[in-house]
């Protein structure tokens, strides 16, 4: 199945939301389906992301912000920003960087960012491998990567993000003495992780613990992955 063409049709406004038209036209082998998918946005999320752009503009991230600050920590897929709101609390004089390339959930922290008047989170709105690229020299203290997509099935297995050669660029990365901290509710991923993590004390002076209970707070997603009754494990590798 092949999505070919998909436009957005704004039909109008409604008690402050704004009614979105998706046009798809999908190919079934030698057969072509239009399909029609509606759904609102809310006026006040549509204002979120505009003040998202004048958030990072503000909080802006280049190579004097590393040479100023020393023990950064960093977390990958923030989500909604339940962790990193968490961090920024228990850590008020460190800087935090949030890392993550959906816009959605950005505006939903930077907002709650302006409400609480947080300043020390930062918004990088790329993948991870745009900021190792261009910030090849700088080195973090923490790293936070809970809950990120597993990718179940076995052919998707290559999308996922922690890989081995993920996690030697990291610790590369990692001060002595820092942290990275993962989890995860899918066990086939977090064998894989586990496995990476293995290999990798063969190379780099690591000290790896497991645990069952969050080191932080319970976000969005562990939550959810309670609810389903998941086997959720937590992993911190620490930087001998």
């Amino acid at each position: 199945m092949d999505i070919l063409v998909v436009n957005q049709v704004p039909t109008g406004h409604s008690h402050g939301r704004k009614q979105i038209w998706l046009i798809y036209l999908k190919k079934y082998d030698k057969k072509t389906k239009i399909i029609l998918r509606s759904f609102t946005i809310k006026k006040s999320f549509t204002w979120k992301k505009k003040n998202l752009k004048k958030f990072i503009k503000t909080q802006k991230i280049d190579d004097q912000f590393f040479e100023n600050n020393k023990k950064i920590i960093i977390e990958i897929g923030p989500g909604t920003g339940d962790n990193i709101i968490f961090l920024s609390k228990k850590y008020p004089r460190k800087k935090i960087i949030g890392i993550e390339p959906f816009k959605n959930g950005l505006a939903n922290i930077a907002h709650t960012c302006v409400e609480n008047n947080i300043k020390n989170i930062y918004l990088f709105p790329f993948v991870f491998q745009k900021f190792l690229s261009k910030f090849n020299n700088h080195t973090f203290h923490q790293c936070y990567i809970f809950f990120p997509d597993p990718w179940p099935k076995k052919k998707h297995n290559k999308r996922r993000l922690v890989t081995y050669q993920f996690l030697k660029e990291l610790s590369s990365r990692c001060l002595r003495k820092g942290a990275i901290f993962i989890a995860s509710d899918n066990l086939d991923y977090f064998k894989s992780v586990k496995k990476y993590v293995n290999s990798l004390k063969k190379e780099v002076k690591l000290s790896v613990k497991f645990s069952k209970k969050t080191p932080t707070i319970v976000t969005k997603y562990h939550n959810r992955a309670i609810k389903l009754k998941n086997n959720i494990n937590f992993l911190k590798i620490d930087k001998i």
